[in-house]
Parts: C-alpha cells; structure tokens; sequence
C-alpha cells in the first residue's frame, strides 16, 4: 500500500475538525473503514476526543483537556492536557492500523517539539499501515510534520470559509483514488 498523508490546516475555529467529521461521515457511508481521533469543543472550551472507529456521534469520548494542574496533566502552553486521556488516544491509534482513512485530529507543539501526546500517531504514520491519512496541524508546524515524510506523500489543504464545505468530498475522492491505483496495482500482479 502507498499511503497519502492530508495536511489539514488553517485559523483557529475555521473549522478544521469539522472537515474531519464530514470526511468521516461521507467514508463512512461509501463503506470505507475510518479509524483515529477526532477533537471536539463542548461548551465552554473544553477539548473532547473521540475514537474514530466507535463512532463520532456515539463513540468512545474523554476529556482531553483538564480545568486544573494534577499530577495527571501534560502542559502545553495554555492548555493543561489529561495525561490518562492522552494515554488512551495512544492505544486507540495502535489499534488503528489497517484501515482506509486514518484521522488525527490534531498534532501540535506537544507531538511535534517535545516529542509527546499522539506519539502514536507520528509511528503510524510513518508506518503507512492506513490508505489515506488526514491529520490536522496547526500552519506554524505545517514545514516540521511535512520534512518527516517523502514530499510526494503528502497533500496540503488550508482550510477557509470559502472551501471548508467542498473538502471533505474532495478528501473522499482522494481515498477512492489511493484505493483504486492500490486495487490496479494488485490486478496487475496477479496477471
């Protein structure tokens, strides 16, 4: 498999995480196995994540981050991340090998600079065990995820008010794409 890597980036509250709900929605219903994390704002600003494969709308859900310092919490500028939290999201994208859309919503200067949170992530997407990858970043550290990986493996979306409605269609076609040269390639060494 020759996976593809979708950097998915833009403002805060542009609505990044959306584009990920639909995308996974809109794979979902053309049979495609999603897998990963997606992160949700509640009311009030607090952070949740949601495992991907138990569903966005019913699944699987923890606090990701915390209102208080404890021993429990991982700081990361003004947020102060539920370290247990973090601890699940690594083993929920462990188990996310194998599937046809792998998202992670989000990686920032906590995986990227000081070589925490989804480390997981980082592994898998190395590993390239997933058709198409859309990972969420954050425009700063855009240069620094994409140096890990071949340039012709990754795609950039810079997500806006006036796109952010079309990409997740945009995103589907993509994964239909890499699955279908993955499908040709296999024909071909069968013939």
């Amino acid at each position: 498999m020759r996976p593809s890597i979708v950097i998915l980036t833009g403002a805060r509250n542009v609505g990044k995480s959306t584009v990920c709900q639909k995308t996974v929605d809109l794979a979902r219903a053309a049979g495609y196995t999603c897998n990963g994390l997606l992160t949700l704002k509640r009311t009030g600003g607090v952070l949740d994540v949601v495992d991907v494969q138990s569903g966005v709308q019913s699944g699987e859900r923890r606090p990701l981050t915390a209102d208080h310092r404890s021993t429990h919490t991982v700081i990361q500028g003004r947020f102060l991340f539920d370290a247990e939290t973090i601890a699940w999201g690594n083993e929920v994208l462990r188990l996310a090998r194998g599937c046809q859309l792998l998202v992670v919503d989000e990686l920032g200067p906590l995986e990227i600079e000081r070589g925490g949170g989804w480390q997981a992530a980082l592994d898998l997407l190395r590993e390239g065990d997933f058709a198409l990858a859309l990972v969420v970043v954050r425009p700063e550290l855009v240069e620094q995820l994409q140096r890990r990986f071949p340039p012709e493996a990754t795609t950039i979306f810079t997500v806006d008010a006036h796109n952010r409605d079309e990409l997740s269609a945009q995103i589907v076609t993509m994964l239909e794409a890499v699955l279908n040269r993955e499908a040709d390639g296999y024909t071909h060494v069968l013939e």
